[in-house]
């Protein structure tokens, strides 16, 4: 069958705002779990409005680049398949059908038809849309900023603060946020803003006023984003942003090298100012920097020292130098060991995206106590969850994505590249294999599924033109 290019109705502009406002609202609150009837609605609502737009540009999804997006959807139905078929534990994984994919399906499908929306949007419209898109990033950040002003300051001020304006460090409070979720929400908007910084040093001496405030928006995006991972002692956090922002200093001397040298040395000098003052921060509160590979040393003994079983029931082994091992070091070392050989051993998955690494290793170690969740990878945890065939349709579409997004039109382009690179980081030894995080990822994937179609789309407009 095929379709007349020409004939193809455009998206109307009201529809696209309808999304990105949606959006916008969706990435405020979806690490909020108090809110999640609120975040159904955002949810549902978003994937209704995307399908018009993946309706009418159903075409493109039978080119080379709509690999990604079948990709996808083979993640679906191997996930399906292994329900029916494969599954070892079929009640619980019954439950996560209803409860994390139901999510990750409806915003797989509202990513999916925004990426088509904003591909083919009018280049006078790109920059609204953009700084809708961009505030919605932006909220978890100044939505923590404001709870942190009013935890601090609320006494001091005489003011009484409710639960859900501040930060709670109990997991069993109202309105608590774990560290991994702001990760794994703030970790890519942090990228796409070094993105979009490399973007603007690109233009050289072009610049107006206007890009030079976009620019001091992005930046003080980073310190903010940095600010909250050194608040919050996440070292995976401050770990990967100090990549990133290597990577993309590295990225200025390359790509900007029509520039004068004055401005990409002022900017080298403050980029890497925030970066190192957060990384100063996060080793003089964290001691476990310092037995880092003593401790991966121990971890990496399991049967000498078999504490890794217990969740830290039956304490935790010396290191080489008599001290007590970092509990984060010793447990991501030997549940990582472990966790890959669990993996080699079933390739096919338990069928789990949570806890299957806990469910393997109690039926491995009987012994093993049962509060052990996660391994502390989230690629990990996938692989020991959906198997190698899920893993792969999951981790080759984003790689596909980071391939095509040189192709992309602006600012989308940079978008989809460091968003994904950031995610592809912190999927390696953060334990985000959970309803929101995977719902987050697969979102990622699924957006940057539909923006590369873009030159596909346009030549409608070319045609009709």
């Amino acid at each position: 069958m095929t379709f007349d290019n020409s004939k193809q109705p455009f998206i109307p502009r009201a529809l696209v705002y309808a999304q990105c406002v949606t959006f916008a609202a969706l990435y405020g609150i979806w690490m909020i779990y108090e809110l999640l009837y609120f975040r159904r609605i955002l949810l549902i609502s978003g994937a209704i409005l995307s399908l018009y737009p993946i309706y009418h540009y159903r075409a493109y999804f039978l080119q080379k680049r709509a690999i990604p997006i079948w990709l996808i959807v083979g993640l679906f139905l191997w996930m399906i398949f292994h329900l029916f078929f494969l599954a070892q534990d079929y009640p619980a994984q019954l439950l996560e059908l209803r409860r994390i994919w139901k999510y990750a399906g409806l915003g797989a499908i509202f990513a999916l038809g925004l990426g088509l929306s904003l591909a083919s949007s009018e280049p006078k419209n790109r920059k609204i849309f953009w700084m809708i898109f961009y505030f919605g990033l932006c909220l978890p950040v100044l939505i923590h900023l404001c709870k942190y002003v009013l935890t601090t300051y609320g006494v001091t001020l005489g003011l009484i603060v409710p639960a859900f304006l501040s930060i709670n460090v109990d997991s069993n409070t109202a309105f608590y946020i774990p560290k991994t979720d702001y990760i794994a929400f703030c970790l890519p908007v942090l990228a796409l803003s070094l993105g979009q910084i490399l973007r603007l040093l690109s233009w050289g001496a072009h610049l107006h006023w206007r890009q030079y405030l976009a620019g001091l928006i992005y930046l003080l995006n980073i310190s903010a984003t940095l600010f909250l991972f050194s608040v919050q002692n996440t070292k995976n956090g401050i770990v990967y942003s100090a990549i990133l922002i290597g990577l993309f200093l590295i990225l200025v001397l390359i790509r900007t090298s029509s520039v004068k040298l004055w401005p990409r040395l002022l900017l080298l000098v403050m980029v890497g100012v925030v970066a190192m003052s957060a990384s100063y921060s996060s080793f003089q509160k964290n001691d476990s920097w310092r037995t880092l590979i003593a401790d991966t040393k121990v971890g990496f003994r399991l049967e000498q020292y078999p504490q890794w079983k217990f969740a830290g029931e039956q304490g935790y082994p010396n290191n080489e130098y008599g001290k007590t091992v970092s509990v984060t070091n010793y447990e991501r070392a030997a549940w990582s060991k472990v966790g890959i050989g669990l993996a080699v051993q079933s390739p096919l998955g338990y069928g789990l995206v949570e806890d299957s690494f806990k469910n393997m290793v109690k039926k491995e170690w009987p012994e093993a106590s049962p509060h052990l969740s996660h391994s502390h990878s989230g690629w990990l945890d996938l692989i020991l969850g959906l198997g190698f065939p899920g893993f792969i349709c999951i981790f080759l579409a984003l790689l596909l994505n980071i391939w095509e997004s040189n192709e992309m039109a602006e600012p989308w382009k940079s978008v989809v590249f460091w968003a994904l690179v950031a995610n592809l980081m912190l999927w390696v030894t953060t334990e985000v294999a959970a309803t929101v995080s995977f719902s987050a990822l697969l979102f990622w994937v699924s957006l940057s599924s539909g923006l590369p179609l873009k030159d596909q789309v346009q030549a409608i407009k070319t045609a009709k033109s």
